[in-house]
């Protein structure tokens, strides 16, 4: 992924804009990218030293020193540079090293000193001639390390990264983000939902009049302080809106050396012809199905295919659903949310939200079980560490006798 100085932005005020590649710069990229992808599939087995050497012999105008920087960053993110295997660098250092002091106190006067001799008597010891130990000494230093792997791409896929990884450099700076949808169907949405939770980023989810949605994400330098790991996320979350469908993106970013405080706007038509959304399921209710399954417990459980909602009020989407003699209760697991998040579920119950559905809580939210009333279809099972599966199961039980 491409870093904020590597990406080229328009500016006018405080406004911010990335725009597609003009048909020149879009050939100067092509022709680039494949020097640079021909250079690196030669480059295997080389040095890094050396693979960057190549690379920077290829020559660029100014014009275009930006976006060649951009394509060797992605490049870069394809290759896998290691020590060669076999015995580990910081040993032979100490196996030569060793010798070496060894044979130098035993030296004569006028004698001169055989590191050739050195390195292969060492190198024996490895099956190794004296060039390879020689190669490896410093093998683990990173300008030293070889490129071991290369997962090639052509020109065209490169420069569509390219393209693409704008946008995404430009949410690392985000304070803020709000992301209006147009109207999709639940599978859709599911999947887009799945997305936000696996990345565990923080949101808030309304409906828009004519049926689209409005989310609303904290960014990772948001008040809670910078985050590069959040900021990834939040990155990794746009090739999900682009399949989910159109899309209008509003960021507040803070921009620059002397970190400005800017407005980032991104209009996309999305790519709903591509394979839609990420079906990944969290760790932790994996984790929680696997132990309810275990207890037998008369409840037929399984990950939820369905969308809550109250018109006015909001919406959320289960993990799991239970079911038994035709009564059904839903989970949502919202251990690392913030409070705000809970309270927009309590208002949801509150409202009138029928269905019955449990919302498992961390207890560093500081939420209390009692927030919903026992007279309610809905209730908070608050949690510290890990989800207990007995305590689900107790908490289930309690809702559908209601």
């Amino acid at each position: 992924m491409l870093t904020s100085d590597l990406v080229r932005v328009a500016r006018k005020g405080d406004r911010l804009s990335t725009r597609p590649l003009a048909p020149k710069a879009r050939d100067a990229a092509l022709q680039i990218g494949a020097r640079y992808i021909e250079l690196t599939e030669l480059g295997v087995g080389r040095t890094r030293r050396a693979w960057e050497r190549a690379l920077a012999s290829v020559q660029v105008t100014a014009r275009y020193r930006k976006l060649a920087a951009g394509l060797r960053k992605l490049i870069d993110d394809r290759c896998t540079f290691e020590p060669d295997p076999g015995v580990a660098p910081e040993e032979l250092r100490v196996q030569v090293f060793r010798l070496a002091s060894e044979r130098r106190r035993a030296l004569e006067l006028g004698q001169d000193f055989d590191r050739d001799a050195v390195l292969a008597e060492v190198g024996a010891g490895h099956g190794l001639v004296a060039e390879e130990v020689d190669r490896r000494l410093y093998g683990d230093l990173k300008r030293f390390r070889r490129l071991q792997d290369f997962a090639p791409l052509t020109a065209v896929e490169l420069v569509t990264r390219y393209e693409q990884s704008q946008p995404q450099a430009v949410l690392l700076r985000a304070t803020r983000v709000v992301v209006e949808l147009e109207p999709v169907g639940s599978p859709v949405l599911r999947r887009l939902f799945g997305k936000l939770k696996f990345l565990r980023l923080l949101h808030r989810v309304t409906r828009l009049p004519d049926g689209g949605l409005r989310l609303e994400l904290d960014g990772p330098l948001s008040l809670f302080g910078p985050s590069t790991k959040y900021g990834l996320q939040l990155a990794m979350l746009l090739p999900t809106l682009e399949r989910t469908g159109p899309f209008t993106l509003e960021a507040d970013v803070l921009w620059g050396k002397a970190r400005e405080r800017c407005t980032y706007r991104l209009d996309s038509p999305g790519r709903p012809g591509e394979a839609g959304g990420d079906t990944t399921v969290r760790d932790e209710v994996t984790t929680l199905l696997q132990r309810l399954k275990k207890l037998d417990s008369g409840w037929r459980i399984r990950r939820s295919t369905r969308i809550l909602e109250l018109p006015g009020v909001g919406l959320c989407v289960p993990d799991l659903v239970f079911s038994r003699d035709g009564r059904r209760v839903y989970l949502e697991v919202m251990g690392w949310w913030s409070r705000d998040a809970v309270w927009k579920r309590v208002d949801l119950v509150e409202g009138g939200l029928k269905d019955r559905i449990l919302f498992c809580v961390s207890s560093r939210l500081r939420v209390s079980e009692e927030a919903l009333g026992e007279e309610r279809p809905g209730s908070l099972y608050v949690f510290k560490g890990v989800l207990v599966a007995k305590r689900v199961l107790e908490k289930v039980e309690e809702l559908a006798g209601r």
